[in-house]
């Protein structure tokens, strides 16, 4: 394998010799192997020891005689004497520079400072926007989520007025209505309530991004619980599809460290998901397993399931396959999406598996927290 860098030797007096050698020691591809000068107390010989390059001090070119190590003699000096010294020391194959070589040498050296500078200063400045851009990017989905909170609670105000408005009506506190009217202000109600639902699911997803890993509030709570909670609040969701819940709870340790308010809003989420898409007077199995050191959250229903061209996409906002459109019009597809958000805040796994019409297990899975 052939040689990386260029052997040369110097000779050199006082700052101009020091001068060329600290730009020749910078230079990439190249090896200063000896220094040559008469005066032992001149900067270039202080600076050559210092890089531990082979030194003279006294004149001589008794180390250079015959290397053929050594691809250009450099000579600063400018004294026709040494000049023809050096050529006749020298191995036939080493080339002599003499000052007014070095001189254009060093213009091209400068000038290669300069380009590699400029090119320096280049891609600082290509960093710098890539990082500005990257910060707008990482921006943006926090921004456009403050926007949907914010909106989403302007358009609460004026629906929940229409439902009031409604409850008055079918209350009979504006008088008899026909059968035919009270069946439509009977539509309207129904569409009040699942358009604020679908808002408050919007508000908490714009929420969960707003706040980001900043807004989790840690702690190490009992797994039991927290999944006992989330089936508690899905209950009467539960009980008014004639949906069984069967909530098999952990024996031994269950300590996790996680947002314990985030994780119950994801594990009903979970729950929800799969009561809604149950058939009435279905089932919806809870457990809670271990899984290689950690511990899974298994929530599995018997309901309509997930076609397969489908399940990459089952967490994305706003999406949903067609037979849960099918099944539940009304819903808002932004309720996995909640749970995925959730999860990826405190690392941990979220799954889904599914077989279309015969069901689907979602796992949650969550390391156990750290020994005390």
């Amino acid at each position: 394998m052939g040689r990386t860098q260029d052997i040369i030797a110097l000779v050199g007096e006082g700052d101009r010799g020091r001068t060329l050698l600290e730009t020749l020691l910078a230079a990439p591809g190249v090896e200063v192997r000896y220094y040559v000068d008469t005066d032992p107390a001149s900067p270039g010989v202080a600076l050559a020891r210092e890089h531990g390059v082979r030194c003279r001090d006294d004149g001589c070119f008794d180390d250079l005689h015959g290397d053929a190590d050594i691809d250009l003699i450099v000579e600063t000096t400018g004294d026709s004497n040494v000049l023809a010294a050096l050529a006749t020391a020298k191995h036939p194959a080493t080339r002599l520079l003499d000052p007014a070589g070095v001189r254009l040498m060093l213009g091209l050296l400068e000038a290669r400072r300069e380009a590699t500078s400029l090119a320096r200063d280049e891609r600082r400045d290509y960093e710098r926007r890539i990082a500005e851009l990257t910060a707008v990017v990482e921006r943006a989905p926090v921004e456009q989520a403050c926007y949907v909170r914010q909106a989403s609670h302007q358009v609460k105000t004026p629906l929940s007025a229409i439902q009031s408005y409604v409850n008055v009506i079918l209350g009979g506190y504006t008088g008899e209505i026909p059968e035919r009217t009270r069946e439509v202000v009977e539509k309207i109600h129904s569409r009040c309530e699942a358009a604020l639902a679908n808002l408050a699911k919007c508000r908490m997803l714009a929420d969960v991004r707003c706040s980001g890993r900043d807004g989790l509030e840690m702690s190490t709570v009992h797994l039991n619980e927290l999944v006992g909670e989330a089936v508690e609040l899905r209950a009467e969701l539960a009980d008014g599809r004639g949906v069984e819940i069967r909530y098999l709870a952990r024996e031994g340790a269950d300590l996790v460290l996680c947002d314990p308010q985030k994780t119950v809003v994801l594990l009903a989420e979970l729950v929800e998901n799969a009561v809604v898409y149950s058939h009435d007077d279905g089932l919806v199995e809870v457990s809670i397993e271990p899984a290689a050191g950690r511990l899974a959250v298994v929530v599995r229903d018997h309901g309509i399931g997930i076609p397969e061209r489908c399940l990459p996409r089952v967490f994305d906002e706003d999406y949903r396959a067609d037979p849960a459109v099918q099944h539940h019009p009304d819903g808002a597809g932004v309720g996995l999406t909640i749970a995925r958000e959730i999860a990826d805040l405190q690392r941990f796994d979220l799954s889904v598996e599914s077989e279309e019409g015969q069901g689907s297990v979602v796992t949650l899975t969550v390391p156990p927290a750290p020994a005390s």
